[in-house]
């Protein structure tokens, strides 16, 4: 039997025999001794499992003729603790054996043992503590992989909040007190960080720029090209905007024009094939004074311009989205706003918002809102168009990032 069990090859390296009889105590210790086990002997009676787990047995043999109800308890709590539990019984009384038992031990063991019979409930014992310590290991890979995971998540989640407080932060705080014009404007994220970005701001005396952005995909991603996109389409510092061109003739800058803006981004952010990232733009440039809008388009949704007494109306235009295609040369268009008139530039997460059964809000139901909000307070308006499209969406309210901004001439 040893030579089938060595101390060697048994995973299981320390025996408990909690035998009252010493003969069969005795007898059971030479046996396991054989097969390669470090035996410990406890008498059954007070603190029995505090002595057993003293020796951090991989088996333990209980004895089915003594103190059967403590023994049953103590297997039970030793089945957590990954403790292959035997109980010895007579032979003949094997055929009257409680049900309580085979719930409480793993084998049972009938007296006295024939050597190859012993052998054979050994090698299982071993194999069973063999697969359940490799159970355990693979057990405890998972939980620092859900530790790992639940630690990166943590991060992934304070990093979102970081890019959220930033993205806050580079939305319009204030808005150009203009007598000539007025502003306003709605946001509202899918999650805690958005791939829209929108802002309006003085370019000089004359001049406010504004544009509309809406960055692919969605996630972190999206947002930190949204962030690094707003910071860069800003008309300060002079010396180095995207926006305003160094030149020596008074008054020492030109502005540069939308289509050039968008060319300009164009180049500087080429299409990212890894993650399939790019966004499409308006950006607008109004001279308060005549009126005279000059914008450019970049595979964005067409801004609706609303005028008194006449129907809302989309404008012209189109264009690739940014990074589509690299040498794409972006077109300007011009248009004459007179007093009275707005203009409602959005992202497509408002355009084609839909309902459950996936029918869009679309660009028929956006002229037929804003032409029955009419005319009145430019914040008022924003928000009656921005719930329209929400409350045609349903309880699950907008599937994707929203972004409305209102421009108004006085």
């Amino acid at each position: 039997m040893s030579a089938l069990l060595t101390r060697q090859e048994s995973a299981i390296r320390t025996a408990v025999l909690c035998i009252a009889q010493y003969h069969i105590a005795s007898t059971l210790s030479e046996q396991f001794m054989a097969a390669g086990y470090a035996v410990q002997l406890e008498k059954p009676g007070d603190g029995l499992f505090e002595r057993i787990v003293r020796h951090s047995p991989g088996l333990v043999v209980f004895d089915g003729e003594a103190d059967l109800e403590t023994s049953l308890g103590i297997a039970h709590r030793l089945e957590h603790l990954w403790v292959h539990r035997i109980v010895v019984i007579a032979r003949d009384a094997m055929d009257r054996l409680p049900p309580t038992w085979l719930d409480a031990f793993d084998d049972i063991l009938p007296m006295p043992p024939r050597p190859a019979e012993l052998q054979a409930r050994l090698a299982v014992a071993d194999r069973l503590y063999k697969l359940e310590n490799k159970l355990r290991r693979s057990n405890n890979r998972v939980e620092e992989a859900d530790r790992i995971i639940a630690r990166v998540n943590r991060q992934m989640l304070q990093d979102q909040f970081a890019v959220a407080k930033i993205q806050t932060a580079l939305l319009p705080s204030s808005l150009p007190a203009i007598s000539e014009a007025e502003f306003a404007w709605t946001y509202r994220p899918r999650a805690e960080v958005a791939g829209d970005g929108l802002n309006v701001f003085r370019l000089d005396e004359a001049h406010v720029g504004f544009y509309v952005l809406d960055v692919s995909g969605s996630g972190t991603p999206a947002a930190l090209l949204s962030v690094l996109l707003s910071r860069q389409i800003s008309p300060f510092p002079v010396q180095s905007t995207l926006l305003k061109s160094l030149v020596r003739e008074a008054p020492g800058y030109r502005l540069n024009p939308p289509s050039e803006v968008l060319n300009e981004l164009n180049r500087t952010f080429p299409f990212d094939s890894e993650r399939i990232q790019f966004f499409t733009m308006f950006y607008g440039i109004l001279n308060i004074r005549t009126g005279n809008l000059r914008y450019a388009v970049a595979g964005h949704p067409l801004p609706v311009l609303t005028h008194a007494g006449m129907p809302p109306r989309y404008l012209i235009g189109g264009g690739y989205p940014i990074g589509f295609v690299d040498d794409a040369a972006y077109e300007e268009h011009q248009i004459d706003l007179c007093h009275g008139d707005r203009l409602f530039i959005f992202t497509d997460g408002l355009s084609e918002a839909h309902d459950e059964g996936g029918r869009q809000f679309g660009p028929f139901a956006m002229l037929q809102t804003l032409s029955d909000i009419g005319s009145g307070d430019l914040k008022d308006n924003v928000l009656k168009l921005f719930s329209a499209a929400e409350a045609w969406c349903g309880k699950d309210g907008f599937h994707d990032d929203v972004s409305l901004l209102a421009v108004g001439l006085r």
